[in-house]
C-alpha cells in the first residue's frame, strides 16, 4: 500500500527535476505556433476518439441513468408514485463488479449539454461511490444500497432548481438555502419508506457531513456519519471538480487529488486511498504532457505506482501526431515521467 501523503511529494520532486533538466528554456514564437498547431491537432484527436471510449452496452446504461434522473429529479416527484430504480442500479453494479471500466470512463467526459449537469451529477456520483464501494469490498446488496443513495444524493436539490440553475455564482443567502437540500432530500426519501431503505436515507441526509466536523446540516463528526455518506461525499466532491461550473472551469484530475489531499482531515484516509487505487492520479482516458513533451492518452493505471500508469503516446514533442501509438508502461520507463494533466482529454 502506497503512502498517499507522499504521492503529491513524489510528483513535485519528479517535475522539478525534469524542469531542472530542460533548464526551463523559453520557447521561441515558432514554439509557440508548434502549442497553437498542437492544440488543435488534440482537440481533433479527441473528436476522432471520444465515441470508441466506451462500448455500447455501457453507454446504453448510462443513458438509461441520465433518462431516469431527468425523470426523477423534478419538481412535482413528490407525487410519483414510486422511484423504480432498482434494476437500474443492478445493471451499474454488475458492470462494474464484471471490472468494465467504460462506465468510469463516460464518468469523466464533459457533460454534453451544460443545461442538464445535475442529471450527469447524480449519474456520475453514483457509478464513482459504486467503484469505490467495490474497492471497499462491499458485497452486491452493499453496493446496490450505495448506488441508490449515490443516485438520490441530491435529490432534496429539486426543491431549488431556480436557484441551482442560475448561470453566475450564487449569493451568500441563495447558497445558505441550498446547504437545506440535504434535510430536503431526506424527508422526500421518507415518503417512499417501502422503497428507500433507512440507510439510504441517511446516506442522503449526511453526504456533506464531513469527519472533523466542517460539514453540514448538523456538524456531524467521525462515526457519526454513516459510512454510505462518506463515500458519497468523497465521490461528490471528486466528480464535481472534474467537471466545468457556470462559475468556475473544472480541476484536472491532478488538481483534483491535490485539493483533496489538501482537505484529507475532512475525509476517511481509507476512502482517499481506495479512490486512488481505483480511480488512480491520471485515470485512463485523460491526457497528460510527459517530460518529453510529447503527449499521451492515459490507458492503464498502476495501482501500487499512481504517478505511473500505462500510456500511448500520440504526439511528438514537436506536436505532430505519430502514425501508431507508442505505448510505454511509465513504471518500467523511470527516466520518463508525467509532467502535466492536460485540460483537454478523450474524456472531455
Amino acid at each position: 500500500m502506497f503512502n498517499i501523503s507522499d504521492i503529491l511529494k513524489k510528483y513535485k520532486e519528479t517535475k522539478n527535476k525534469s524542469q531542472t533538466q530542460e533548464q526551463e528554456k523559453k520557447e521561441n514564437e515558432a514554439q509557440r505556433q508548434s502549442r497553437a498547431e498542437d492544440n488543435i491537432n488534440i482537440s481533433s484527436f479527441i473528436g476522432q476518439e471520444a465515441a470508441t471510449v466506451n462500448n455500447a452496452k455501457s453507454k446504453e446504461i448510462y443513458d438509461e441513468a441520465l433518462a431516469k434522473a431527468k425523470q426523477i429529479y423534478r419538481p412535482d416527484l413528490e407525487g410519483a408514485l414510486n422511484l423504480n430504480i432498482n434494476s437500474l442500479i443492478e445493471k451499474i453494479v454488475d458492470s462494474i463488479s464484471r471490472g468494465n471500466r467504460d462506465l468510469l470512463k463516460i464518468c469523466l467526459m464533459g457533460y454534453a449539454d451544460a443545461e442538464d449537469y445535475l442529471y450527469y451529477h447524480v449519474t456520475n456520483v453514483c457509478i464513482i461511490a459504486v467503484d469505490l464501494g467495490l474497492g471497499l469490498g462491499f458485497e452486491p446488496s452493499r453496493l446496490n444500497e450505495l448506488g441508490i443513495a449515490g443516485f438520490l444524493h441530491d435529490i432534496g436539490e429539486i426543491k431549488y432548481l431556480d436557484i441551482i440553475n442560475k448561470k453566475s455564482r450564487l449569493t451568500k443567502d441563495e447558497y445558505n438555502r441550498v446547504k437545506e437540500h440535504p434535510e430536503s432530500g431526506a424527508e422526500i426519501l421518507n415518503k417512499f419508506s417501502k422503497e428507500i431503505n433507512a440507510k439510504i436515507i441517511d446516506a442522503v441526509q449526511q453526504e456533506h457531513e464531513r469527519i472533523d466536523g466542517s460539514g453540514y446540516p448538523r456538524r456531524l463528526k467521525n462515526n457519526e456519519i454513516a459510512e454510505y455518506a462518506q463515500i458519497i461525499g468523497l465521490a461528490d466532491v471528486y466528480e464535481a471538480m472534474l467537471h466545468q461550473r457556470p462559475y468556475r472551469s473544472k480541476y484536472t484530475a491532478l488538481e483534483a487529488i491535490r485539493t483533496i489531499l489538501n482537505n484529507k482531515n475532512a475525509f476517511e484516509c481509507k476512502l482517499i486511498k481506495v479512490l486512488i487505487e481505483r480511480i488512480g492520479i491520471f485515470p485512463t482516458g485523460i491526457l497528460v504532457r510527459l517530460n518529453t513533451k510529447e503527449t499521451a492518452l492515459v490507458i492503464k493505471d498502476n495501482p501500487k505506482l499512481p504517478l505511473r500508469p500505462v500510456v500511448n503516446i500520440i504526439f511528438d514533442a514537436s506536436g505532430k501526431k505519430l502514425n501508431e501509438p507508442k505505448q510505454v508502461d511509465l513504471s518500467e520507463n523511470p527516466v520518463i515521467c508525467i509532467e502535466d494533466c492536460l485540460k483537454e482529454s478523450v474524456c472531455n
